[in-house]
C-alpha cells in the first residue's frame, strides 16, 4: 500500500511535465514544445529536469539542435503518448458536449439500419436541430460502465431485463429471401426442406444474443446436416441486401423487415416463425443528466407503444 501511495503522489505532482514531456519528445526541442504549451523554454526545462529527478533515469539526450529521447525516454513515451491521446479525446469530447448538446445512441447494426434510420427525419423534427445525435451501430452492446454512450439498444435475454429498460421488439424471426429465389428453389413445403438451401448467415460473437440459424432450427425440431455452407456476414445490413439480391435465404427480425416484406422485395419462405426468449431492449445512461437523452428515450419509447398498438 506504501509503494502505490509513493508512486500515485509522484504520479500527481509530475503530471504536467509528463504532459511537457510528450510535448518535447513530439517537437524535438524545448523552445517549440513551450511555445505550444504557452510557457517558456526555461519552464519546460526546468520540468523536464524535475522529473528526471524524480524518475532517477535521463530522458533526453540534450544535443546542438535539439534533444532525442533516451532508451529510457522512449518506453516512457510508449507509455505516456497513448494515456495523453486518451485523455486528450475524453476531455475535448466533454467539453464539446458541454457546449453542444448531443445525445449518442448505441444500437446493434439491424435496428440501426432498419429501424432508427428510416424514422431519423421524425426524431430530428420532434426534438429540434439544437441536439445533435450520434448513432453508433456494432454488434455488440458497450460495457454497462461507458458512460460515453447514453441510450443503448441491443438484444437482451429478457430475464435480464431490468426495472428501468424497456423491451422495444420481441425478437420473432422467419426465414425470408427474394421472391425470385423462392420461385427459383421452390417450393419450400417445410423448414427442413431449408437444409438443402444456401443459408446466410449473421456472424455471432460470443457474447451476443440474437437468434442463429442453428438456434431457429432448434426451435422448430428440424434436425439433419445442411448441404451447403452459409455465407457468412459481420453485420445484418450485408445479410439484408444478400437476401434482396438472390444469395440465399436469411434469417428476418419481424419488427425490423416488415416494410420490405409489403413491398414485397423479401418474402417468407415458410410459414413457421420462431419467437426467442430476447429482443431488443433500451436502456439509458445513469451517468446523463441534460434534457436530450430523456427526449429521445421517450420518443422511442412512444414510437414503438403506438406502432404496437395500430
Amino acid at each position: 500500500m506504501d509503494d502505490i501511495s509513493r508512486i500515485n503522489t509522484n504520479l500527481s505532482r509530475n503530471l504536467v511535465a509528463l504532459y511537457a514531456f510528450e510535448m518535447v519528445a513530439k517537437h524535438g526541442n524545448f523552445t517549440s514544445a513551450g511555445e505550444a504549451l504557452g510557457l517558456t523554454q526555461s519552464s519546460i526545462s526546468q520540468r523536464i529536469k524535475g522529473l528526471e529527478v524524480d524518475l532517477g533515469v535521463l530522458l533526453f539526450k540534450r544535443e546542438h539542435r535539439g534533444v532525442s529521447l533516451t532508451h529510457e525516454g522512449l518506453r516512457l513515451l510508449n507509455v505516456v503518448r497513448p494515456a495523453m491521446t486518451q485523455m486528450g479525446y475524453a476531455v475535448g469530447s466533454l467539453l464539446e458536449r458541454k457546449t453542444k448538446p448531443r445525445v449518442r445512441i448505441s444500437a446493434d447494426f439491424a435496428f440501426s439500419t432498419f429501424w432508427l434510420l428510416p424514422r431519423l427525419g421524425y426524431l430530428r423534427e420532434e426534438i429540434g436541430d439544437e441536439i445533435e445525435i450520434q448513432i453508433l451501430a456494432s454488434t455488440v452492446p458497450p460495457d454497462l460502465d461507458d458512460t460515453d454512450c447514453d441510450i443503448r439498444i441491443h438484444v437482451t435475454p429478457k430475464e435480464q431485463i431490468k426495472a428501468d429498460e424497456i423491451l422495444l421488439l420481441e425478437e420473432v424471426v422467419a426465414a425470408v429471401c427474394s421472391p425470385q429465389l423462392l420461385e427459383k428453389i421452390g417450393p419450400i413445403r417445410s423448414s427442413a426442406d431449408l437444409l438443402d438451401a444456401q443459408l446466410l448467415s449473421l456472424s455471432k460473437p460470443a457474447t451476443a444474443a440474437w437468434q442463429t440459424w442453428q438456434g431457429w432450427f432448434d426451435a422448430l425440431g428440424v434436425t439433419g446436416e445442411r448441404k451447403k455452407n452459409y455465407i457468412s456476414f459481420n453485420n445484418y445490413d450485408m445479410v439484408t441486401q444478400a437476401a434482396l439480391s438472390g444469395d440465399g435465404v436469411a434469417l428476418g427480425w419481424i419488427g425490423l423487415i416488415d416494410d420490405l416484406l409489403k413491398k414485397g422485395s423479401l418474402v417468407t419462405v415458410t410459414n413457421d416463425i420462431v419467437a426467442s426468449d430476447a429482443g431488443y431492449v433500451m436502456s439509458r445512461s445513469n451517468a446523463d443528466s441534460g434534457r436530450g437523452p430523456k427526449l429521445v428515450f421517450d420518443w422511442i419509447a412512444d414510437q414503438v407503444l403506438t406502432a404496437s398498438s395500430i
